[in-house]
């Protein structure tokens, strides 16, 4: 591959990355109708089309930078190891607690107050639905599967085996490990690990053998989006998430040509705005929106208020951070 073919292909993931942020973010947005207690339907309406896309593209992304840094250049297993325990680990025990006790210095404000004992506090660490640390599934999901990289790098140097063991992600994804096991005690995400496996090493396959090539065309993403509408609308939802994949790659590709500095504002901070953006948002929410300047007119301000909070808050906390001195403060937020 020439130097110009893989420049393209960076600035294309990038912005692909900074879309699929943004998507994250509009998802999480909580604007309450005061009127009946509950969500606005709008704000979910926005983000419905675009619910079978969204975190697959993000696992996706990850598999893929996976292999362009460290499974291309032959990364020895225990430097990435101890790569990813920083920057992973590290921040999801940092956020853990920053998540609950800012919940419960909150608790007037929430629907669902914290439990302030001690074995409630300790689960929020393995179990995250129902927690406040409820977003840090991903980090814990995700670090699952950098375990996972002797067995990637090994699968990568054939064809065959990349082959097989996809088909058999594709086939472990039809299976529910919460029905066999006890919901209760999905401990670190494990028995929904399936779930995203398929679309990790799909990221690495994807990048090693280089098939976005194929996707570059425009004339491609009218029956992608039909693809996606129709998967979508018969909840096929595996297909309809690899539909998602390939038509946001067949869109940010070209855009990448003519826009390369795209979304530039802040897709260099997307894990810190991962990380942060639900205090952002919630802050937005809670504060502003239901105490302060509560008004149904004033619904799509405080609507772009609470993305733009969602994005700009954990990018300038993130800029600050960066200029702390003392290395473990930045790596709880996830910096170098």
């Amino acid at each position: 591959m020439q130097l110009q073919d893989a420049k393209t292909r960076i600035d294309w993931l990038a912005i692909m990355r900074g879309l699929t942020i943004l998507l994250v973010v509009m998802c999480h947005v909580q604007l309450v109708d005061m009127s009946n207690g509950e969500n606005h339907t709008e704000c979910m309406m926005i983000s419905r089309p675009f619910d079978w896309m969204r975190m697959p593209v993000f696992i996706f992304s990850s598999g893929g930078l996976l292999y362009l840094s460290r499974i291309r250049k032959n990364v020895h297993f225990l430097d990435l190891y101890k790569d990813k325990f920083c920057r992973i680990c590290i921040p999801f025990l940092f956020f853990v607690n920053a998540y609950f006790f800012i919940k419960l210095l909150t608790n007037s404000f929430v629907k669902t107050p914290v439990n302030a004992s001690l074995q409630y506090y300790l689960e929020n660490y393995y179990i995250f639905d129902g927690r406040p640390s409820a977003p840090l599934w991903f980090l814990a999901t995700l670090m699952v599967l950098m375990l996972l990289y002797p067995m990637f790098v090994w699968l990568c140097k054939s064809k065959w085996l990349t082959s097989v063991f996809l088909l058999f992600c594709i086939l472990l994804y039809y299976i529910d490990f919460c029905e066999i096991c006890n919901p209760k005690e999905n401990y670190f995400y494990f028995f929904t690990i399936n779930r995203y496996l398929v679309f990790f090493f799909s990221g690495i396959a994807f990048f090693r053998y280089e098939l976005y090539r194929y996707l570059d065309n425009v004339w491609l993403i009218a029956p992608i989006v039909a693809a996606y509408a129709l998967f979508a609308y018969y909840d096929y939802w595996l297909l309809a998430s690899f539909a998602g994949i390939a038509l946001l790659i067949s869109i940010c590709q070209p855009i990448s040509r003519k826009w390369n500095n795209l979304f530039s504002s802040f897709r260099d901070y997307i894990y810190q705005i991962y990380l942060i953006s639900f205090i952002a948002q919630a802050f937005v929410e809670l504060i502003l929106w239901k105490k302060l300047f509560y008004n149904e007119n004033l619904f799509w301000i405080f609507y772009v208020l609470n993305v733009l909070a969602g994005i700009y808050i954990p990018v300038l906390i993130a800029i600050l951070v960066k200029k702390i001195p003392n290395r473990l403060v930045r790596l709880c937020f996830g910096l170098k």
